[in-house]
Order: C-alpha cells, then structure tokens, then sequence
C-alpha cells in the first residue's frame, strides 16, 4: 500500500522541504527486493558541494632475477693419464711394481717390506722418495700412507704386488705433497723399482 509523507517547515527562510518517499514491496516466490525514491524541493538557493575522494592504488613491481653460478671442475687424473691409480716415473728410471702388503695384511712373520731407509714428511711425492732411496743406493722405493717413504735392496716373495687392477685399490691414498698422485695406503706400500742401466724401463702390466 503506497504511503505519502509531507513535512512543513514554518520558519524565517520560507523553505519548504516536501521529500517524498515512495516504497514499493517487489515480491517474488524465493526472495524480495524494496526501492526507495527520495525527492527534496526547496524554494531558496542552496549550495551543494561535493567532494570526491580518488583513492589510487600504487603496484609496486619487483622483479627478481635467479642467477645460476655453474661451476665446472674436472676431476683430478691419475698420474698415468688413465685410470690406474699409481704413477708414471718410468722417466726417472723407475718402474711401478704393484702394491705391496705391509706385515699387518701379509702375515708371514716378517716386519716391513722394505727394510732400509725410511722417512716421512707431510709433503711427500712420490718423486721425493725415489729421490731420496736413490741417493741412498737402494733398488727398490715404495710410499705409504700419504706421508711415508721404505727404501730396500730385495723384496720377499711374500710380499710381491698382485697383478690385478683390484688390487691397485688398496694404495688409493693420495699423496700430502701432490693429490694427483697416489702414495700407497693403510699398510699398502706403493712399489717402485729401479731399471737396470740399458733396459727398457716399464711398469707392471695389470690385468
């Protein structure tokens, strides 16, 4: 049912405000909406003013950039250029045996491999050692244990290096004083052995 609102103000200014108001009930089976008319008449000059309000919304874009460091390194290769791991000293006039067991890993009853001179020294090569049994007058020089230096004039038949690549495992260690050398193992002497003058002076061929 419509309904008519009017309001009179009495007053000095002779303003007369007559809003209307109109409600008008729309219905509907599942849900209802309401619309409401407002009208305002006024016989004096007003001023309107109107403010508005822009709000503005700053994108902040960052942009990030994953750098990718690749870093190439090439493995460190055997003295021999290959796989085996001992080195070529051939050109110093001495020929890989083989690796030779200490008496822990032997069990003859004997003590060390090489029985003569000996040092250690955390910068040991192979190339030192040899050096050094060479100056001693020794036939055989073997490295162990990274660090260490035999010297000797025979080895016994107990001791006498394999000749398979596995056994080449147990003088993996590399040396202290050069790692792209091999300096024996724990009680595995890596042996070398001086070529006789006039010779061809070859390494041990392993199978």
């Amino acid at each position: 049912m419509p309904v008519k609102l009017v309001l009179v103000r009495q007053g000095g200014g002779g303003v007369t405000s007559v809003p209307t108001a109109t409600t008008t009930p729309t219905s509907s089976p599942t849900s209802s909406s309401t619309t409401t008319t407002a009208t305002t008449t006024s016989s004096s000059s007003s001023s309107s003013s109107s403010s508005s309000q822009t709000s503005t919304t700053s994108s902040v874009s960052s942009t990030f950039t994953t750098s990718t460091v690749s870093s190439t390194s090439s493995p460190t290769a055997t003295a021999t250029g290959g796989p085996l791991p001992y080195t070529d000293l051939t050109s110093k006039g001495f020929a890989f045996v083989g690796c030779s067991p200490e008496a822990r890993r032997a069990n003859d009853g004997l003590d060390r491999t090489l029985t003569g001179a000996k040092f250690a020294d955390d910068g040991m090569t192979n190339e030192k050692c040899l050096d050094f049994c060479t100056t001693k007058g020794f036939k055989y020089a073997g490295t162990e244990y990274r660090r260490e230096c035999y010297c000797g004039g025979s080895v016994a038949p107990t001791r006498q290096p394999k000749k398979t690549v596995a056994s080449l495992a147990d003088c993996g260690l590399t040396c202290m004083g050069n790692t792209a050398q091999y300096c024996g193992g724990l009680s595995w002497l890596s042996l070398y052995e001086k070529c006789a003058a006039g010779s061809p002076c070859v390494n041990a061929q392993f199978t």
